[in-house]
């Protein structure tokens, strides 16, 4: 007679329960990550100031509720889809926040465009409408365009006057007004009304700022003002503007 089951069959048993309480153990975590423990109470925003939050929050809302659903790719695609924010990265926080940072955009330029002047980043983003509420900004102009907040300006013309205006010195920055692109060409226009011409793009742009940064420099030394300074070819040539002398 047998004593007892055979090994087989006890294996068979414990094999059988250890399914049963691997089944009840996943099934109990997959309803508890899907409980209401899990769901989103809090969008934290971080880094805007000129974006509203309740913006930034609808942009990347989903259907989801659970946290563990919620796809931070998808939201950091849809938050930089507006026109001010240049990045975006979205975190969970358990069990119920997500964080969101954003880094926005910072006007250099303003545009006039039909009857609107457009703020424009240094990427050569139209990021709005001048609102008259920057300072320091420099005007760009070039061949007509039609602007709408979030649109890139064409690099081979806007583009390449804001390329320009990176590589000037703190003195030519300091009394820039305007940048004019024409043709492929740039153009500078300085506070005394002084014309700078640039000319093309042929890789030399920050070699042509150094030398309008040196020039700038000996005119104020010299008590001299330029009419013209021409940086197109090898040779710079500086067309002075006379200067009436004071009534005696």
């Amino acid at each position: 007679m047998s004593s007892g089951p055979t090994r087989p069959k006890r294996e068979r048993k414990s094999a059988t329960f250890a399914l049963i309480i691997l089944f009840c153990l996943f099934t109990g975590v997959f309803f508890f990550l899907r409980s209401p423990y899990f769901h989103i109470r809090e969008f934290r925003v971080e880094g805007n100031e000129r974006v509203m939050r309740d913006e930034i929050v609808a942009r990347c809302a989903q259907d989801s509720l659970s946290i563990f659903a919620f796809d931070t790719g998808k939201a950091e695609e849809l938050i930089e889809f507006s026109p001010w924010i240049a990045t975006a990265e979205v975190r969970r926080k358990l069990p119920d926040k997500v964080i969101i940072s954003v880094t926005e955009r910072t006007p250099v330029a303003f545009m006039p465009a039909g009857d609107t002047l457009w703020l424009i980043d240094a990427e050569a983003r139209v990021l709005g409408e001048d609102d008259g509420t920057w300072t320091g900004l420099v005007a760009i102009t070039g061949p007509e365009v039609t602007a709408t907040p979030g649109q890139f300006l064409d690099k081979h013309t806007y583009g390449l006057g804001l390329r320009a205006l990176e590589t000037l010195g703190p003195v030519a920055a300091e009394r820039l007004t305007e940048i004019s692109v024409q043709g492929g060409e740039v153009s500078l226009i300085l506070d005394d009304g002084c014309r700078v011409l640039l000319g093309k793009d042929s890789g030399d742009l920050a070699v042509k700022a150094t030398v309008l940064e040196s020039v700038l420099q000996d005119l104020s030394r010299e008590g001299k003002m330029a009419e013209r300074i021409d940086l197109r070819y090898e040779k710079v040539a500086i067309k002075l503007r006379l200067i009436e002398p004071a009534d005696p």
